[in-house]
């Protein structure tokens, strides 16, 4: 499967729509085949959104320095999903969840930019994560 690339233009910070098209169908398939729950995802989500917020604070200053110090951060975060899918872990049946995320941060930390595509991707699967879990219980 080829990288996953968040730009039509990565110069100019414009995103590629497929981009969305492509959270849906991870999203789809988190809820049909997945065994995540809404809580795990958003803590995740949560997390990413903590280090995201400190990026922003901390690029002021020096955007190298700071994206040098969000990427060991992202590598944690694989590491605890590494950690919770072991066999008595919250995330052992949650295959699709864990690639889906793996594959994100891996983007995520190519570049500043990447970062925030990733970002953008990850909150457009959780978006999609809800509709799709709202209308499986109805």
């Amino acid at each position: 499967m080829p990288a996953l690339e968040f730009y039509k233009d990565k110069e100019r910070g414009i995103l590629d729509p497929a981009i969305f098209e492509r959270a849906k169908e991870v999203a789809r398939r988190l809820v049909e085949e997945d065994k995540v729950r809404s809580s795990q995802f958003r803590n995740y989500f949560a997390e990413l959104r903590a280090l995201e917020n400190r990026f922003q604070k901390e690029r002021k200053r020096d955007e190298a320095e700071a994206f040098a110090r969000l990427v060991p951060e992202l590598e944690l975060l694989k590491a605890k999903l590494a950690y919770n899918t072991r066999s008595q872990g919250p995330l052992r049946g949650a295959r699709e969840f864990v690639s889906f995320l793996n594959e994100a941060l891996d983007a995520g930390k190519r570049s500043p930019k990447d970062f925030e595509g990733m970002m953008k991707y990850v909150e457009a699967v959780l978006a999609y994560f809800y509709a799709f879990e709202k209308s499986e219980k109805h």
